[in-house]
């Protein structure tokens, strides 16, 4: 009997559920942010490689 995880009423349950919702809609938000920060910097070193590699040619 004591390995029974405690009983959770139906109340305390939907408010748990509101604020999990709440928290990976966060962590979802971040994740699109880090995403765009990464492409960004992808794509100016990208464009750093190029022109070096232009000087360099020239």
């Amino acid at each position: 009997m004591e390995d029974r995880a405690p009983v959770v009423s139906s109340t305390e349950q939907s408010s748990s559920s509101t604020t999990s919702s709440a928290i990976r809609h966060y962590e979802g938000r971040g994740a699109w942010v880090l995403t765009a920060y990464g492409i960004s910097g992808l794509a100016l070193f990208g464009v750093l490689a190029y022109f070096f590699s232009d000087f360099i040619s020239h």
